[in-house]
């Protein structure tokens, strides 16, 4: 009765905000998985939140037309895109930042070739987004450190460095997609 394209785009539907093109929806939806933890002093949020989007969905872009050749060449673009990212708008942790960065990649990567042009090209290379699941489930830690106070790229970047350590042959994303995918809190 349907197919599974009308499936899949239904699910989309419901859990992005089209209306802007997928890039936005991916980068405004990302916004949201780490938004509660944004403690905002200044009243120019909506600017800065503006800006701040502009900035990630220009970067990213950027990013997607450049062929990548190495997994150390994606790292040092991700960090100036995560350090920028901070001084877009200061109120935000490189903690939040790498979330906002890494969930919109991940989002763009799960919305498809089809509706992200050259989403595909380094994907092999883009970073697992850290937080809370993530600290537990993939890294057995106990009682970490919360992920959105993380203030600084090399505490941030040991936990990419500590996953490509495993060696699980699969590009860290994918695996990041399976932990998901079968992962239960207690």
């Amino acid at each position: 009765m349907l197919t599974d394209k009308q499936r899949e785009d239904f699910f989309i539907r419901i859990y992005f905000d089209t209306s802007y093109g997928f890039e936005l929806a991916g980068i405004k939806r990302a916004f949201l998985d780490f938004s509660r933890t944004l403690k905002i002093v200044d009243e120019n949020r909506r600017t800065l939140k503006q800006n701040a989007e502009n900035y990630i969905l220009t970067q990213l872009q950027t990013l997607l037309e450049t062929k990548i050749n190495s997994q150390s060449e994606f790292d040092e673009q991700h960090e100036i895109l995560t350090e920028n990212l901070t001084k877009t708008w200061s109120e935000l942790t490189y903690g939040q930042a790498q979330k906002w960065i890494n969930m919109t990649l991940k989002y763009w990567l799960l919305l498809g070739e089809v509706r992200i042009n050259k989403i595909e090209r380094n994907a092999q290379y883009f970073h697992i987004p850290i937080d809370s699941y993530v600290q537990k489930g993939m890294f057995k830690e106990k009682s970490p450190k919360p992920w959105s106070k993380i203030s600084n790229y090399d505490d941030y970047f040991k936990y990419q460095l500590d996953h490509r350590n495993k060696q699980t042959g699969n590009f860290p994303l994918a695996d990041e997609f399976t932990f998901f995918n079968n992962y239960r809190p207690k």
